[in-house]
């Protein structure tokens, strides 16, 4: 059993799960939602977080065309599988709503993290019918302003 924390204001709420290193704050101005990851992140937290994530936060129709920016600058080590990977990305990509495009922001903080995302980025590319944008960046900022359009077209991390 997990508990869910939810805090709400006029335009924006946030989700902590109390045994889950992710916090989701949701901005419903900007229409994104953004998860912040700290600690340790291995195959089975990751997934589980992302399926608690769809279930409570992505299958609400309100969400469904909210861009996403996840960091993982926080992290302290990630204990990651090529396995894990793949079923990382079969799941996320269960979760996409059909004909519905947005994007999705990877932060990381170290070579290695960002690594380890150009991997799942390429992973999440492969799959059929692909109704999300991923792209990896070293810069929280540099992944705003891709949200926002400024630079869409030319970054590349």
């Amino acid at each position: 059993m997990f508990m869910l924390q939810v805090k709400r204001n006029e335009t924006s709420c946030a989700f902590h799960y109390k045994d889950m290193p992710a916090l989701h704050r949701i901005d419903e101005h900007a229409r994104l939602i953004v998860t912040t990851w700290s600690g340790e992140a291995t195959d089975r937290e990751l997934i589980d977080a992302l399926r608690r994530y769809q279930q409570d936060i992505r299958s609400r129709p309100n969400y469904h065309g909210f861009n996403e920016i996840v960091d993982f600058s926080g992290a302290s080590d990630y204990r990651l599988s090529t396995e894990g990977l793949r079923m990382l990305v079969k799941v996320a990509a269960e979760g996409d709503v059909q004909g519905l495009k947005t994007r999705l922001a990877i932060v990381v903080g170290s070579p290695f993290a960002y690594g380890l995302a150009r991997v799942y980025e390429a992973y999440r590319t492969l799959v059929p019918s692909l109704h999300k944008e991923v792209h990896v960046f070293r810069n929280y900022g540099e992944a705003v302003e891709w949200m926002t359009g400024s630079h869409a077209a030319e970054h590349r991390g």
